[in-house]
């Protein structure tokens, strides 16, 4: 979630400083936790339009501006993840509620389950990936 409200932040100019990011992170990942928080955060930011355009769509009174970067950020992860089906859908929305929890608002988990929630639904509806 850091990787990309970083890359919100400043746009495109941070991929080149992924690694050294992740260098000064206080978290210290493992190379495979690493690996993988690089290549979700990178799938998230070349996908947001297409992301960004569905949260609209289920969260009709909020604008993605208006929303906190936090929130919009974790839940654009989440939605990467949950289109990959690789870990279930439970795994990943209880995940962006612990995210949201810790670095959001306190109203921050609510929103996050309830956008998550939606776009699930409709992901599922759709015939999506349904890895419980």
């Amino acid at each position: 979630m850091q990787l990309l409200a970083q890359m919100d932040a400043q746009g495109d100019s941070f991929l080149d400083e992924f690694d050294a990011f992740l260098d000064k992170s206080e978290l210290a990942p493992a190379r495979a936790t690493r690996t993988y928080a690089a290549d979700l955060a990178r799938r998230s930011w070349s996908q947001r339009q297409k992301q960004d355009e569905r949260i609209r769509g289920v969260a009709r009174h909020w604008s993605l501006e208006r929303m906190s970067p936090v929130d919009r950020n974790v839940i654009r992860l989440a939605l990467v993840e949950l289109e990959a089906g690789t870990v279930p859908a439970r795994v990943v929305i209880a995940e962006a509620i612990e995210i949201s929890r810790e670095y959001g608002s306190a109203e921050s988990p609510r929103f996050v389950n309830g956008v998550l929630d939606a776009l699930y639904r409709q992901q599922s509806a759709a015939g999506g990936k349904d890895t419980g």
